[in-house]
């Protein structure tokens, strides 16, 4: 997973954590406390309505609960104790009886029914007990509180008082609130992870992608983020590095081209004495050892000539040669290359096509050995009878070329290094063909890599950037 994602996940993360740690307790918090007042209070008032109500009256009635008279006397007194909050007043016997009860403010409680068991299971000295708050309507709740009330016979009644519960319908609005805070918070944090994010994410992308260039160029231009943190001091640490290895690297041309330098001239001298020899040969007559001595001749020339290639090879990597830019036509190329590859075409049946054509800014001979490597490359991994296919994409922004080829791939463990100086996958190959490739194509501001190796070829992408 990439490191933005990472960022917002464990911002938001944070957020919702430390929302829910603060929002979850203090709504319970609130609606316990406010219940717990609710119901101490409940108890208060019922212990002070149950020694109001006349105990000869609720003894008579709980006998007879047919005597309409005393029902009547009960409920004026009933009436007279609803004082405003009380939603009910009611006195059942425990069988669920109703004795009496405020009909001023007569309710249909028939949805509460599942709390009088609890409530009327009281027994006779009981403290009072209250039930659970239910909602009667969208914004009517209610919470009751019952209590005994002994009788002369020895039995007792239970008188149940219901108030109002108007605080949930605060509490309700609070956990309405504290869900749109979440949302609104959430939205907050989104909008700021992003542009932490952005903030954090773009330098990073910034220093990658110069590590990208010095890996492909070691030439390219340095980044400079101009900032005073971390990143900054990451970023002129990768900035020293770069000079550090560009130092190194033009200490090892140097010398480098200085070997090759000395090595050149004593090899022009051999040249020369062996074309010396040669000549001599000639003149002498023909014997039985003519032939063995003119073979060890033409090997000594032969392994001359290989050396002066690989000096040759090394002065170029040590001494690139100032570029001459002009506006060149990619197919000039291609047909200069095929007129002087066309010997080794024939003898092995090989061809090169090319598909598409563009102009671009550049040093004709660089650009002539870029495409000669990497066609002579494609040409001898292809074999006899193979193939080698230039295609062009030309588009406003850049120029890409692919050089396909049809041979067996390269190694995955060999890709990461076929651009390193001396590394070569062929026994008398010198290992600089490509890093001279990517060395040209570097000045040019591009890049040259690997796009596709499998078991059918190989295709090497070079993307050339549009200058205006």
């Amino acid at each position: 997973m990439k490191l933005s994602p990472k960022v917002i996940m464990l911002v938001l993360g944070v957020l919702v954590v430390s929302m829910s740690l603060l929002s979850i307790p203090l709504y319970w918090y609130s609606r316990v406390a406010l219940e717990d007042e609710l119901g101490d209070q409940l108890k208060r008032i019922n212990r002070i309505m149950a020694s109001t109500l006349d105990k000869e009256l609720v003894s008579m009635l709980a006998a007879e609960p047919g005597l309409t008279s005393v029902r009547q006397r009960l409920e004026t007194s009933l009436s007279i104790l609803a004082v405003p909050g009380i939603e009910g007043l009611t006195l059942y016997k425990q069988d669920g009886t109703i004795l009496a009860q405020d009909k001023r403010i007569k309710q249909n409680f028939a949805r509460l029914s599942p709390a009088l068991p609890n409530l009327l299971s009281l027994k006779n000295n009981e403290d009072p007990v209250v039930s659970e708050i239910y909602k009667l309507d969208q914004n009517r709740y209610v919470k009751a509180s019952a209590i005994p009330i002994q009788t002369n016979q020895g039995s007792h009644v239970i008188l149940v008082v219901w108030v109002g519960a108007n605080y949930m319908a605060v509490i309700n609005q609070m956990a309405g609130s504290l869900l749109w805070i979440m949302l609104a918070s959430f939205l907050i944090a989104i909008a700021m992870t992003l542009v932490f994010s952005r903030s954090l994410i773009k330098p990073v992308r910034a220093l990658s992608g110069y590590a990208r260039a010095i890996q492909t160029n070691i030439n390219s231009e340095p980044v400079e983020l101009h900032r005073r943190d971390e990143f900054g001091d990451l970023n002129q640490s990768l900035i020293d590095m770069h000079r550090d290895i560009q130092r190194q690297e033009e200490s090892a041309r140097q010398l480098l081209a200085g070997i090759a330098h000395e090595i050149k001239n004593p090899l022009g001298g051999m040249e020369i004495y062996s074309g010396l020899l040669s000549e001599e040969l000639a003149q002498l007559p023909p014997n039985e050892k003519f032939q063995e001595y003119k073979s060890y001749l033409e090997k000594i020339t032969e392994e001359l000539q290989h050396l002066k290639r690989i000096v040759q090879e090394y002065l170029d990597y040590a001494r690139p040669l100032k570029s001459v830019i002009e506006t060149l036509s990619i197919r000039d190329i291609y047909t200069d290359i095929v007129q002087l590859l066309q010997p080794e075409l024939t003898t092995l049946h090989q061809t090169i096509q090319m598909e598409g054509d563009a102009e671009i800014q550049a040093d004709r001979s660089k650009l002539h050995r870029v495409f000669l490597n990497l066609i002579q490359n494609g040409l001898e991994a292809s074999g006899e009878k193979g193939q080698i296919s230039i295609q062009i994409q030309d588009t406003p922004e850049t120029l890409e070329i692919d050089f396909v080829d049809e041979g067996t791939g390269i190694p995955e463990s060999e890709r990461e290094r076929i651009f390193e100086p001396y590394f070569s996958t062929r026994d008398r190959g010198f290992g600089l063909g490509l890093s001279i490739v990517q060395s040209i194509v570097g000045e040019l501001g591009g890049t040259i890599v690997v796009h596709r190796s499998d078991a059918e070829g190989t295709v090497f992408r070079m993307s050339l950037p549009r200058k205006d």
